[in-house]
């Protein structure tokens, strides 16, 4: 009766597990909606410059987290059904596709960890490149993306001073935003700090879901190929006539 008891929890964990890597897969897709969406990344990507690497981590990253969504909804998928049909091919498959999810969540840590500050530093030479542009030429199409990237941050020239009364902040700030005095390096630094940290989270949360699924999904395998996830109440047998 005990085991019986200890087998009902697995399985009911193992299915709450499985609602959580859908829920999960949606959030992400969202999270990677929104960023596409977002004022401030949008106006770095449509700026079109030589030697733009914004544009080319933006695209992996997004396509990464399709990817990602779709193997956590397919995964939970995976369990669910092996679950309910206790069956040992959807949760071997299941398994499968947890442990890939593991091995791509450990590579997107250390990615995160170690090379944030491209991401940055991308986004920085891209602002560099119309500033200097736009002080050398005063370009039209220079001034429009600038107007553009100081609205999106709410920032205003490089670095931080009072008042902000350059040839470039004098066209491309608006009044309110040369009064504040928030230079654009401090601005992009806070955006894409505030942004990685909902990106660790929801890394974070993915990862533990990934190995308790693992642990779960492995478990019940070797119970259902065992013969001990079975509920019965003694043995049955045939009357005979």
């Amino acid at each position: 009766m005990q085991r019986q008891v200890w087998m009902r929890m697995i399985k009911i964990h193992l299915l709450l597990n499985s609602l959580l890597a859908m829920i999960l897969g949606v959030a992400v897709i969202v999270m990677a909606l929104w960023t596409g969406r977002d004022a401030r990344f949008t106006a770095v990507r449509s700026i079109t410059v030589e030697n733009n690497n914004y544009t080319t981590i933006h695209s992996a990253v997004l396509y990464t987290a399709l990817a990602l969504s779709a193997f956590l909804v397919v995964a939970g998928v995976l369990c669910a059904s092996g679950l309910i049909r206790e069956s040992e091919r959807l949760l071997a498959a299941g398994f499968i596709i947890l442990a890939l999810l593991f091995c791509v969540a450990v590579q997107l840590g250390y990615w995160m960890f170690t090379r944030v500050g491209e991401v940055e530093g991308a986004v920085m030479d891209v602002y560099d490149f119309l500033y200097h542009d736009f002080l050398r030429n005063q370009s039209d199409s220079a001034g429009q993306h600038l107007t553009a990237f100081h609205t999106a941050f709410s920032c205003c020239g490089k670095h931080s001073s009072s008042p902000l009364t350059g040839p470039v902040e004098s066209i491309t700030c608006l009044a309110g935003l040369r009064a504040t005095g928030q230079g654009c390096l401090l601005a992009v630094s806070a955006s894409l700090q505030k942004h990685m940290d909902w990106c660790w989270a929801l890394l974070l949360l993915m990862m533990a879901t990934v190995v308790s699924g693992m642990i779960l999904t492995s478990f019940l395998f070797f119970s259902i190929r065992l013969g001990v996830s079975r509920e019965r109440q003694g043995k049955y047998t045939l009357a005979g006539r």
